[in-house]
């Protein structure tokens, strides 16, 4: 079996986790954003893995982050999110790469993400706190290791052994990552 099908696969069980998840939530609404961001990332991950389609593989990351927006700061702070649009909307009319103006507003979704996160942290079980932070730290470093990976193959990176240990790590950040976040739904206080 190829390796892109098996990394697909690991997000196949991620939303089967993640829709167990939501039927025992210990909130039935956090556990409905979970299961639609893993329903998204699903999607993104087809066509990054296995289409190889860059822009809209990254415009459903995008999708998966305004999901987290909207689970992490409610309404009013995806409102807030269209602000990601400004830079990344400059750099298009400037530069016309459409691959890095997705990747900009994905970059910015994702930190505002990330930051409401860690606000939002105290209102959820501890169990479910320690899974989204870990969770979303894991996806940073994920991310951290693809901006290297790729920073690598436009020659801006020039060490050779820090550019394949981004490309190994990306997966093993990754699946971790999701895994943490299918379960952070989860209602642990009817668990033995």
């Amino acid at each position: 079996m190829d390796n892109n099908f098996i990394k697909f696969a690991i997000i196949i069980i991620c939303v089967a986790i993640a829709a167990a998840a939501a039927r025992n939530a210990h909130d039935k609404r956090d556990g409905a954003f979970q299961l639609a961001a893993l329903c998204l990332t699903l999607a993104a991950d087809f066509f990054l893995v296995l289409m190889f389609a860059y822009v809209p593989g990254v415009l459903f990351f995008c999708a998966v982050q305004l999901v987290y927006i909207r689970r992490f700061g409610g309404v009013r702070a995806l409102a807030l999110a269209g602000a990601a649009l400004i830079l990344p909307a400059a750099f298009l009319i400037l530069y016309g790469d459409l691959l890095i103006t997705v990747a900009l507003i994905y970059a910015q979704l994702f930190l505002y993400n990330f930051v409401l996160m860690l606000r939002a942290l105290p209102r959820f079980p501890r169990p479910n706190a320690v899974l989204i932070l870990l969770g979303l730290s894991l996806f940073v470093l994920c991310d951290i290791s693809v901006a290297i990976w790729n920073l690598g193959r436009m020659g801006v990176i020039g060490n050779n052994e820090l550019v394949f240990f981004a490309n190994s790590a990306i997966w093993l950040f990754y699946a971790p990552s999701q895994v943490c976040l299918a379960l952070s739904a989860m209602d642990y206080s009817r668990k033995k």
